[in-house]
């Protein structure tokens, strides 16, 4: 396929601003460890997991109180909330005969109803998505991308401002679905894997990993592409400009160090917003509606949250 990118490498880069922010803990502790914390659009709730992933809770930041919607296996890893912060979309799975096998599934947290969208099956090596207008459900893999009816309704103030298209990984690429169904495949550079796609909240911009690789910012045209550097599991704040992510390290057994960093889109204005050497925080996710972000800190087994400037 002929390429259209353009690779952008700012001088900014080269710049990095230790800015470090207050966070506060929440919950969680060393014997009780709590990961993958997911803040919800609104800001008001956090849908984390346990152990392996086993589980979906939400707290209620202005309550401080905890449910649980399901202790399903594999349940909390790559969750997505839906824009009105009422549904969460997740991967469940169970073990027969030491046989994996996945369903997709949308929980409603107000009123725990369940809605199963596929069958049980041995083979969904990808994530389900989102549709742009919350009406579909996508999973993409092979080529070919199923789509599911979600059975929910979104008011349009919460709808992205440009939703006339959808954004997912698929094979590892970066696909965009129109409305009128065609489907554009970017493959931002060469024979290399994509990963850990975010979406900005105008729909306008991604921020993915190369495996193996560093992290990048890109329009969802295909146009655009910068090379942010080191880092993972990028997210994007509300403004679509800022991102913020993880830089960690390990000696091929444990983690040795990791921080929480923010940059803007195009690679400048850096900072490392946690810059505690004794903590490895990891695992960021920001609300849509203000400048708040959460965020594991692995060796303590806690959720954080942090009010951060700009």
């Amino acid at each position: 396929m002929k390429k259209f990118l353009y690779l952008i490498v700012p001088l900014m880069f080269l710049s990095l601003t230790f800015a470090q922010q207050q966070s506060i803990s929440l919950f969680g502790d060393v014997n009780d460890p709590c990961l993958g914390p997911t803040l919800s659009p609104n800001g008001k709730y956090i849908a984390f997991s346990k152990s392996n992933y086993i589980g979906i809770y939400i707290y209620d930041i202005e309550k401080k109180t905890t449910a649980k919607i399901t202790d399903e296996v594999a349940a909390g890893f790559g969750i997505q909330w839906s824009a009105d912060s009422k549904y969460i979309l997740s991967r469940p799975a169970y073990y027969e005969d030491k046989i994996r096998y996945n369903a997709v599934k949308i929980y409603n947290i107000e009123t725990n109803e369940v809605k199963q969208l596929t069958d049980y099956r041995t083979k969904m090596p990808s994530l389900p998505y989102w549709s742009a207008n919350y009406d579909e459900v996508l999973l993409a893999s092979k080529g070919n991308i199923e789509s599911f009816e979600s059975k929910i309704q979104i008011a349009p103030e919460y709808l992205k401002a440009k939703n006339d298209y959808d954004v997912f990984l698929m094979d590892d690429k970066i696909a965009v679905k129109k409305s009128n169904g065609e489907i554009k495949v970017y493959e931002p550079l060469q024979g290399k894997k994509c990963m850990n796609l975010d979406v900005s909240p105008d729909n306008q911009r991604v921020v993915f990993e190369i495996y193996g690789g560093n992290l990048y910012s890109m329009k969802t045209d295909g146009t655009e592409l910068y090379d942010l550097g080191k880092g993972y599991r990028g997210k994007w704040l509300k403004d679509s400009e800022t991102i913020v992510y993880m830089i960690c390290e390990d000696d091929g057994y444990t983690f040795t160090y990791s921080d929480i960093f923010s940059i803007k889109y195009d690679g400048s204005n850096k900072k490392n917003l946690t810059n505690t050497p004794n903590k490895h925080e990891m695992s960021p996710s920001a609300s849509y509606s203000d400048n708040t972000i959460v965020f594991e800190v692995l060796n303590e087994g806690t959720i954080h949250l942090m009010k951060i400037g700009q």
